[in-house]
């Protein structure tokens, strides 16, 4: 019977960004609010609740998604394990700009969420950028522990899990956006003889 790892990718906690539509990125000092705390908190009740166990936790070092990940560590006895490959997209001098009403500063970033591929970086990251660490964590982490941990956690931002999404499924860069990713949800990887498949997108443990 071949042996199958399961890797949980886990979005953070809401921040008060989050809330005011502000666009994160690569900004290190933001944390979760109050209610980003609670879902946290809830998700890691909700994933013991569902017999979930973790032979090892990553996380991005960012201040979001590294807040997550020690309250849902704390959880299984673990110490989250910090790796820069995971952190989120960087988007240069959009960082910190508003998309409260729907509108954008001007037609790049624009283009950057409703058509990815025209996308011209300004101080940040490209799509392939992420797409190139995504591979290589999986490459260099994810594929060498199969046989040696049946179930692990990492814990992400919203455009790298996208990446995730991308790099497993060859989902193309103009559906990059498809679908809901709301705060802590998470999508669930199965890797089995070296190859990833995705089993689950965008499911909660914080309603348990």
């Amino acid at each position: 019977m071949r042996f199958c790892m399961e890797v949980y990718f886990l979005r953070h906690g809401e921040t008060l960004w989050n809330r005011e539509k502000k666009i994160q990125g690569s900004t290190e000092w933001v944390d979760l609010s109050e209610f980003g705390i609670e879902l946290a908190e809830r998700t890691r009740d909700g994933m013991k609740m569902a017999g979930l166990s973790f032979d090892r936790i990553f996380s991005s070092p960012l201040r979001r998604a590294l807040h997550t990940a020690e309250i849902v560590a704390g959880g299984f006895g673990l110490v989250p394990e910090q790796d820069a490959r995971l952190r989120e997209m960087g988007f240069g001098r959009y960082e910190g700009t508003s998309m409260q009403d729907g509108s954008f500063i001007d037609g790049n970033i624009s283009s950057c969420f409703k058509r990815p591929s025209a996308f011209i970086p300004d101080g940040g990251e490209s799509f392939d950028d992420v797409l190139a660490r995504v591979r290589e964590f999986f490459e260099q982490v994810l594929l060498p522990l199969e046989g040696k941990a049946e179930r692990v956690l990492a814990v992400s931002h919203g455009a790298f899990m996208r990446s995730v999404v991308r790099h497993v499924t060859g989902r193309a860069l103009e559906d990059y956006w498809q679908g809901v990713q709301p705060n802590c949800c998470v999508h669930v990887v199965e890797i089995s003889g070296g190859v990833a498949s995705m089993r689950s997108m965008a499911i909660s443990f914080s309603n348990s």
